[in-house]
């Protein structure tokens, strides 16, 4: 007996969510764009709540170094997203 594959159910709830995922993976594409290398690789997710661009680093020497970057970031995410973006929160991701 072979079983499906949950994508392959077309189901709103998961379109939905996979939609949500792959934008979320444009989004960190764009906020490495403009990082240096060494620091973009440390830089995991990125996540719009709201007004507030959410970025988690693997560590807390890297959260640092992003807040030097928050303007440049901001500038360029301006860009390419539909609902303005005020500022920008730097966390740790658990995990």
């Amino acid at each position: 007996m072979s079983f499906k594959p949950v994508l392959e159910f077309h189901n709103r709830a998961i379109d939905k969510l996979v939609t949500r995922i792959e934008q979320q993976k444009d989004l960190l594409t764009v906020v490495r764009s403009v990082l240096p290398e060494s620091l973009a690789s440390h830089t995991l997710h990125c996540v719009i709540h709201d007004t507030t661009l959410l970025i988690y680093a693997d560590a807390a020497v890297w959260s640092s170094q992003l807040r030097f970057y928050q303007t440049v970031i901001l500038d360029k995410i301006s860009t390419v997203v539909e609902s303005p973006v005020k500022r920008i929160q730097i966390r740790l991701s658990r995990g």
